[in-house]
């Protein structure tokens, strides 16, 4: 038997699209862990971080508001020299395992 890797929906062995969430069947056979995975992609959010990091803009598309704000207030009142909070911090992300949104889903790779 066969789960969709996005939603865990369990699938026929000749489907290649999920019923349920519409995505592409895996050739995967393992059974699906239960978890439910996040809309937003882990590779955006890190790059977004990365190259605007500074304002925040990763941790709003993940979600993480507070984090986000902080980054930008500790941004403009260290004229700019806090930007490099948010290029480790998007580093941080893209070579996390477990990283997750706001809403504690584990984020698409």
């Amino acid at each position: 038997m066969k789960y969709c890797v996005h939603c865990g929906n369990e699938l026929q062995e000749q489907q290649v699209v999920c019923l349920k969430c519409g995505a592409a069947a895996s050739q995967k056979n393992d059974k699906f862990d239960g978890e439910e995975y996040s809309t937003k992609s882990k590779l955006a959010c890190g790059l977004l971080q990365i190259f605007l990091g500074g304002f925040g803009v990763g941790r709003f598309y993940s979600g993480h508001t507070n984090l986000a704000v902080a980054q930008l207030l500790v941004t403009i009142f260290t004229c700019g020299i806090a930007g490099l909070w948010g290029f480790i911090d998007g580093i941080i992300i893209l070579a996390s395992d477990e990283f997750r949104d706001a809403q504690g889903k584990k984020m698409r790779d």
